[in-house]
């Protein structure tokens, strides 16, 4: 197995400069979300894996939303590498001091926007691929890499969709998400909360601007219960037995993350046994001289291990007043892979010959493409993925050139580890 390894890092050493042009040629793909078109670094994956001689498929559910399958062996042990190829929108460009779709490397820094999440870890995974390629004949099971759509938006069409129509299966899953942090550690992520999306409508009664007492003020409404939702966050949820290590682990890299930005820690440690609670769309009101009839709010609702959407729902709806309702818009289910699974070691052991330590097993805050694995395929499913986790979604986002290459060794030592023939 070593052997195995070894060729792979060495093949992956070399084609260090080729990694890093892949890496920006899908940070120069456009492919914000929402629209959620992906098109072009489809393309760049579908080129890749053609020119290096990997059989692939592409699936389009909906215009644009395009997924790339490639595989590398058959047979059993099967492993997915899972990557998501949409990105958020970049924002107002003028808060940019680089072009953010240009890939730029300056001073082993490759910025753009989706550069940490997640094209560095879709050039890994696809770079690590390759490698493989070139040593089939020792693999005794099956590497599926997979290039998706819509996870920024938790679109219906990426991995939901092909996990339902039996286009994408395996018996364990890298997610590639980014798991670093600006300290310079990795953690293997594989325990995540689970979400309750609610768009709340208040109900008034419109009245001219100039005497608001004739009618019924909806922004008012709903302004006015809103910050009775804070009553979700009070309470503890009670984690599961064999979920409480990878918690006990998230805490300690949420209270380093507050320690740094100057965030009580409390407020960062309580997020993975509390529910949370954000506001993130408000919309109400026709004109500025009209008492508004309408108002509505779309909810972030957080649940963490123990917890349940539907509580969730239930509390909500037993605490609305008259004139408004709730309507749950998206929902899924806390989930974890035990911090003893297989994979989880197969990746420690991989990450250490190339970072020198053992990167714990950890559950985190938000929500990934793994709980689709988890929920609908039953097999364990984790993220580690090169970049840090403080720079997604932000202005000059960039990945460290170094780390695109050393997490594609990572996958290479986990490949020979996993699928590789003893």
């Amino acid at each position: 197995m070593k052997g195995l390894s070894k060729k792979m890092v060495d093949i992956i050493e070399k084609r260090q400069k080729e990694l890093t042009k892949l890496c920006s040629e899908l940070v120069q793909a456009k492919s914000e979300n929402p629209p959620g078109d992906v098109s072009a670094p489809a393309n760049v994956c579908r080129d890749f894996l053609k020119q290096e001689g990997i059989s692939y498929q592409t699936f389009e559910p909906e215009k644009g939303h395009t997924s790339v399958i490639g595989a590398v062996g058959k047979g059993k042990p099967s492993l997915v590498l899972c990557g998501h190829i949409d990105v958020v929108p970049a924002g107002d460009p003028s808060k940019w001091t680089v072009d953010p779709y240009k890939g730029e490397v300056k001073q082993g820094k490759l910025y753009g926007r989706g550069s940490t999440d997640q094209k560095a870890g879709v050039a890994a995974q696809l770079m690590a691929t390759a490698a493989a390629k070139d040593f089939e004949a020792e693999l005794s099971g099956k590497i599926t890499v997979a290039n998706v759509p819509d996870e920024e938006a938790q679109g219906p069409a990426g991995v939901i969709w092909l996990v339902e129509n039996k286009k994408l299966t395996g018996d364990a899953c890298l997610i590639t998400e980014p798991t670093g942090y600006m300290d310079g550690h990795y953690s293997i992520v594989a325990g995540e909360r689970g979400t309750c999306w609610l768009k709340i409508t208040a109900y008034g009664k419109p009245a001219h601007g100039s005497v608001p007492a004739r009618g019924r003020n909806a922004i008012e409404i709903l302004t006015t219960f809103m910050p009775t939702l804070k009553a979700l966050e009070a309470e503890a949820v009670e984690t599961p037995e064999d979920a409480k290590v990878l918690v006990k682990n998230g805490e300690r890299e949420q209270r380093r993350l507050a320690l740094k930005d100057g965030i009580p820690p409390s407020k960062l440690v309580k997020t993975l046994t509390h529910y949370t609670a954000n506001i993130g769309v408000i919309t109400g009101g026709t004109k500025t001289n009209v008492v508004p009839e309408k108002c509505e709010a779309e909810v972030d609702i957080r649940v963490p291990a123990g917890g349940h959407p539907d509580g969730v729902e239930k509390f909500v709806r037993s605490i609305l007043p008259e004139n408004l309702d709730v309507e749950v818009i998206n929902r899924t289910l806390p989930s974890y892979t035990s911090a003893s699974d297989p994979l989880i070691k197969a990746i420690q052991k991989g990450v250490r010959p190339v970072f020198g330590y053992s990167p714990p097993p950890t559950y985190m805050p938000a929500t990934t493409d793994a709980h689709f694995f988890r929920a609908l395929l039953d097999i364990p499913a984790m993220s580690f993925g090169p970049g840090c986790g403080e720079l997604t979604h932000t202005y000059d986002e960039f990945v460290y050139v170094k780390d695109i290459k050393n997490v594609a060794k990572v996958y290479a030592n986990v490949i020979a580890d996993f699928v590789g023939k003893g």
